[in-house]
């Protein structure tokens, strides 16, 4: 092995260990250093038949990597992807034009290549820079990992021409993946700000049906050789009616609560729904409706009318997130739910855990079917036309949401294209993603999902069941009777106590903070932190003071943080706050230390009624 290579894999080891192992074991055979007119070494891959492509200029490859760098405006980026390493002379050109401001991260399909780089060129110093991230032929999960923590705000992509001429279809594929990912992160930071509170909120209030309640995991592995059917509420489910009801005693069926009310409708009684929205239009699909054998499957954030609102046996689902584990902690685990984004994600996960197979969707259109965003015949539906009148009727709302969002055309489970949008498209994404050969998209009609098996309805024959399905629910209820709730609600009661003590004591606490990293803001602004030195010094002592009390809080800083995740985010991601992006360390502390004082106010008024609710019953 080359010097060169031994030196630059050293620095490669010491940063990206993932990378270096990969380009150990890389034979590089197909791929040969040749010397340019200009003296640099240029990467040659022979293909097929002896077939050669350059993928740099064989004349002066650095020349033609300053022009290609100077074309490319990175004003007001926090970002750069570049698909291509090739033998890095662009990514040379493009830090320097960075200066050291912003992230790059390189994106290489053939490790042959980059090994081949590594053994021509010294790449010493380009390798040591902070703001250059590395990977060769990445799954997603370490496109994800590059990308956490890391300001994306502002994107630009770069391809790298030489390289996209090699592995076309790869670098698309990249670039699609990269910019759903991006996509998802911004709608995690918006729904973050407009939920989090609510999430807690919720919670709080239905904290009596949580410690009432039998866990989801009653039912987990106990539905083994059995099929089930996922119905979700596309504008297609109509055409499904059939199809399910004909297989009602054969598969286990799995409302979302969007479609829950389409089924009743035509005489089909669910064996359970699923529902994890917090907000109230989602418990309104409930109202009205009488009592079924039907279980609800309901996350502890749903709007608490859509407990008072079903008629029926529920089961709640463990809490998603970490900071909110203690309820569980005490209550006893309730069972695991994968979120995806949309119900019927949640849906499709519940049914695995059930242990069924294969797992049916329908209803799954992820496409505006004949212009409709949902069934005919749902809540959402009959809002649109309770809403109508003679200058906004039904196909003005219908055209609104068509344009919303830019329209995406896909492959339709019928053939031809179909119009879908960003939105769907990560959540067919994620199904995408399960590479379950178990799952089955018997969806009438919509996007063709990739990577499972769409069938048509007719095509699939399901057995009768050795036992019936309500029964076996029935059972499992009876079995799992629980006669704990009291001392559930005492135990819980005794811990929210706990909790608001402790928050009366940060609340003054972190007033002083807002103020000491106000005025380090102010100073920073002025110039004066350079003059000043000591009462920086005195100031950053006392918010390191802070930071030490807050760690102490045990008992109440996952919840206050839980509920200012949209702060937390915003600073990690590098968001602008504010409406700017160009703030001081202590703008960004008085920020952070801002979130928390509100979220402790919040949660103080949130542990007082989820001690009155635990008082009352």
């Amino acid at each position: 092995m080359s010097d060169l290579y031994t030196k630059n894999i050293s620095v490669i080891r010491g940063r990206f260990p993932r990378l270096a192992a990969r380009l150990d074991i890389a034979d590089n055979g197909s791929v040969e250093a040749v010397e340019a007119k200009s003296g640099s070494a240029v990467p040659c891959f022979i293909q097929g038949e002896g077939r050669k492509l350059f993928i740099h200029s064989r004349v002066d490859p650095l020349r033609e990597a300053e022009r290609f760098i100077q074309e490319i405006d990175i004003d007001g980026r926090d970002l750069v992807v570049v698909f291509g390493f090739g033998f890095g002379y662009h990514i040379e050109e493009l830090l320097k034009k960075t200066g050291g401001e912003i992230n790059v991260l390189t994106v290489e399909k053939d490790p042959l290549i980059f090994k081949k780089a590594m053994e021509s060129r010294d790449f010493g110093e380009l390798l040591s820079r902070e703001n250059l991230l590395l990977t060769v032929d990445p799954d997603e999960d370490e496109l994800s990992a590059l990308m956490h923590g890391r300001s994306s705000r502002n994107v630009l992509f770069i391809t790298h021409r030489g390289s996209h001429q090699i592995y076309p279809d790869y670098y698309s594929n990249i670039l699609s993946i990269m910019k759903s990912y991006i996509s998802t992160k911004d709608v995690n930071i918006a729904t973050l700000a407009k939920f989090e509170k609510t999430w807690t909120s919720n919670i709080a209030r239905n904290i009596s049906v949580i410690a009432d309640s039998r866990g989801a995991n009653v039912f987990y592995n106990a539905f083994k050789g059995l099929p089930a059917i996922v119905v979700a509420a596309g504008p297609s489910l109509n055409e499904s009616i059939p199809f399910i009801r004909e297989n009602l005693q054969r598969a286990v069926i799995i409302a979302v609560d969007t479609s829950y009310k389409i089924l009743l409708t035509h005489g089909i009684i669910p064996h359970f729904c699923v529902t994890v929205d917090a907000q109230l239009i989602n418990a309104r699909y409930f109202e009205g409706v009488p009592e079924s054998e039907t279980v609800l499957i309901a996350d502890p954030m749903v709007h608490p009318s859509a407990f008072r609102f079903f008629k029926g046996d529920i089961a709640v689902t463990g809490v998603a997130f970490e900071m909110m584990k203690w309820i569980e902690n005490i209550c006893g685990s309730r069972g695991e739910l994968t979120h995806g984004g949309s119900v019927s994600t949640n849906a499709y996960d519940f049914a695995k855990r059930l242990g069924v197979s294969p797992v049916i969707l329908v209803g799954q259109d992820l496409s505006f079917t004949k212009g409709l965003a949902h069934v005919k015949g749902s809540y959402l539906d009959e809002q649109i036309h309770n809403k109508t009148m003679r200058f906004n009727n039904a196909q003005m709302f219908n055209r609104r949401q068509l344009t919303y969002l830019p329209k995406i055309l896909l492959p339709g489970i019928n053939g031809g294209r179909v119009h879908s949008t960003q939105k769907m498209v990560i959540f067919m994404n994620w199904f995408e993603k399960r590479s379950d050969p178990d799952l089955l998209n018997a969806t009438f009609d919509g996007v063709s999902i990739r990577g499972i098996r769409n069938v048509k309805q007719n095509e699939l024959s399901l057995p009768e069941p050795e036992s019936n399905i309500r029964n076996m629910i029935r059972r499992l209820i009876n079995e799992k009777a629980d006669s704990g709730p009291a001392d559930r609600k005492q135990k819980l009661k005794s811990r929210v106590e706990s909790m608001a003590t402790e928050i009366d004591g940060l609340i003054p606490v972190l007033e002083k903070a807002v103020v000491h990293s106000a005025d380090l803001s102010r100073m920073i602004d002025d110039g004066r932190d350079k003059t000043e030195p000591g009462k920086v010094n005195y100031i950053l002592g006392k918010l390191s003071d802070v930071d030490r009390f807050i760690e102490s809080q045990k008992n109440s800083r996952d919840m206050i943080s839980f509920s200012i995740q949209r702060v937390i985010h915003t600073i990690t991601e590098g968001y602008d706050i504010d409406g700017s992006s160009d703030l001081n360390a202590g703008k960004r502390s008085e920020f952070l230390y801002r979130g928390f004082l509100e979220g402790a106010l919040f949660n103080r008024k949130i542990l007082r009624k989820m001690v009155k609710i635990l008082s009352e019953t």
